[in-house]
């Protein structure tokens, strides 16, 4: 896992405490994603629920055409590739199976709506039209994962889709952006969404435990004044309790673990 990240999509390692990695760009010192050293876990079932994927945004087409040409160059292969007409997207999965989005967004003005919310599309790529951004020789395109890349969204893998939405609707607070067959995509501040989920693999599954390989948590970051009022909104909630450090803590319908810090 370290040799595909450190050295294929080449993050930096920001800090090592024990049986975790830290790994990010220095270049913003936010951490992108942490590795748990756990010998005695063990692969989940195909049907479980918990992670489908992690979304890297790149700041835009030129660093998605870095990573499409220096991934490919060192043999990864990529599951697919698709325009969402809010975004274009680069598909693949790392050693242990956790699926990876790495995409760009189009210009919020370029986004179309209707009476379902945002409209999202899945069609081919144009890898050709990406190869001709194919950037200048320039420092912030130097790694295969640009600089000033962060975490855009998370998708998850959920048993039951309706009641999913409901806790991240009506019991946190994000808005239904799009219901799309079996899929659904939630966001704060209008995005096109912050959180997917569907049940394409993991209907009726098993919820996600910390002895398999996988998702353990994400973190959420916002405002403090809207930590402190999702915090009193959900106080009496199961699976819900608020840490000494200012960061709520929570599970969701499929024990799927979320920090949300100010």
């Amino acid at each position: 896992m370290l040799s595909f990240y450190q050295e294929d999509c080449e993050l930096q390692t920001l800090r090592s405490e024990g049986d975790y990695t830290i790994l990010g760009s220095i270049a913003t010192s936010d951490p992108i994603l942490i590795l748990h050293h756990d010998d005695k876990a063990s692969s989940p079932p195909p049907n479980e629920t918990g992670l489908y994927h992690y979304a890297l945004l790149v700041p835009d087409r030129a660093a998605l055409a870095t990573a499409y040409l220096g991934l490919g160059g060192k043999g990864i292969v990529f599951d697919g590739y698709a325009d969402h007409q809010v975004s274009e997207a680069l598909y693949l999965t790392d050693p242990e199976g956790n699926g990876i989005e790495i995409y760009t967004d189009r210009p919020r003005d370029k986004w179309v709506f209707d009476e379902g919310g945002v409209q999202m599309t899945t069609q081919p790529l144009d890898l050709d039209s990406l190869i001709q951004e194919r950037p200048p020789e320039r420092k912030e395109y130097s790694k295969t994962i640009a600089d000033g890349t962060r975490i855009g969204h998370i998708h998850l893998k959920v048993a039951d889709l309706q009641t999913s939405v409901a806790f991240y609707r009506d019991g946190l607070g994000f808005e239904l952006m799009r219901f799309w067959g079996n899929a659904a995509f939630l966001s704060a501040g209008g995005y096109h969404h912050h959180i997917g989920m569907n049940t394409w693999e993991s209907l009726g599954g098993p919820s996600t435990r910390k002895s398999w390989t996988g998702l353990e948590y994400f973190e959420a970051k916002i405002p403090r004044s809207e930590l402190n009022e999702l915090s009193t909104r959900v106080a009496s909630s199961s699976g819900l309790q608020m840490g000494d450090s200012g960061r709520l803590f929570v599970a969701d319908p499929d024990e799927i673990n979320i920090i949300f810090t100010a």
